[in-house]
């Protein structure tokens, strides 16, 4: 009997050539002969296909194989009293479906060599610039690749620190945590000023760092003399 069985390529399917044999046990509920054999088949199948939907069309020898250990003990057919045993003599594909998935297989396998390349590029490269910017690390590393060459150690080095020199000024932030505040307290935005006056106060004075915050006064009274200029309001008392 030549049966359909599912793959594990969607919509793709083997035809698979298995006998099979069937009995039914002592029951009041015996069905007729040829009930018998449709319990029987559907009960093969089911088996069949719980093998062949776990492997690709380009498996057909897998399955077969596969296939003759799953059906070949007498097993009962749900709650029926049928029991059905089979035996698998080939299985086949469309070749040019078959031809298909082989062809996505070798595509799969491309693709994941050539990003597992990639992966090993990009290593490659962190590790690169890491040894650049560390002349003694990638000192070691040459005389480990150049036992034989110690004497060349030296100027090795050299080059090294110089490429270093080269390199990390391009690699220094343009800016830093210390600029950026100070361009804070001496923004023209009085409010902005103000804000990161108050929080920074309160930011010292929670680790204890009073002197810190004393420091921030002369900012504070700049401020103060900045809007006392616009709004004309005298400087101090005596003034008054």
């Amino acid at each position: 009997m030549a049966l359909q069985l599912a793959s594990a390529d969607n919509f793709l399917y083997f035809t698979a050539d298995i006998a099979f044999w069937v009995h039914c046990g002592s029951s009041d509920k015996v069905p007729d002969i040829e009930s018998m054999w449709d319990i029987a088949r559907t009960g093969i199948t089911h088996r069949a296909e719980e093998v062949s939907t776990q492997y690709r069309l380009i498996a057909t020898e897998r399955v077969r194989a596969e296939l003759n250990v799953v059906l070949g003990p007498w097993r009962p057919v749900g709650q029926s009293p049928v029991q059905a045993r089979g035996r698998c003599f080939s299985v086949t594909a469309d070749p040019e479906l078959v031809a298909a998935v082989a062809e996505h297989e070798r595509s799969k396998s491309q693709q994941l060599v050539i990003s597992w390349d990639e992966q090993r590029r990009q290593q490659q490269r962190r590790q690169m610039c890491s040894l650049l910017l560390n002349p003694l690390q990638a000192t070691a590393w040459w005389l480990l690749d150049n036992p034989d060459k110690v004497s060349e150690v030296l100027e090795v080095a050299k080059t090294f620190q110089e490429v270093q020199n080269i390199l990390e000024p391009a690699t220094t932030p343009s800016e830093s945590a210390g600029k950026l505040v100070d361009e804070l307290l001496t923004t023209k935005d009085e409010a902005l000023r103000a804000g990161a006056i108050h929080t920074l106060k309160k930011f010292f004075l929670s680790y204890g760092r009073e002197d810190l915050a004393a420091q921030l006064q002369v900012f504070d009274d700049q401020a103060c003399d900045t809007a006392r200029q616009r709004t004309g309001s005298p400087t101090s008392p005596d003034k008054a």
